[in-house]
């Protein structure tokens, strides 16, 4: 049993970490969160990363930062 729990672990951290990350999109895109607000929510996502994941912050700044500047750019930048 202890080792089918510790099997599903890495898939709970995966689930975990996901829901944060559609959480912070939808606080860039259609929350009214001042910048400040979601730097501070980016910054806790990268230190779940780097304390899950250390040797994944190089795919991770990859996949997600640019996906979140993209998202600031595309409906947070004002014109």
């Amino acid at each position: 049993m202890e080792s089918r729990n510790r099997a599903n672990r890495p898939i709970e951290i995966s689930s975990d970490f996901q829901r944060r990350v559609n959480r912070f999109c939808f606080l860039i895109v259609a929350s009214e969160c001042s910048d400040r607000e979601i730097d501070i929510e980016r910054l806790h996502l990268r230190v779940q990363v780097a304390t899950l994941f250390p040797e994944k912050m190089p795919l991770y700044d990859m996949v997600y930062e640019s996906r979140f500047r993209r998202l600031r750019q595309q409906f947070r930048e004002r014109p």
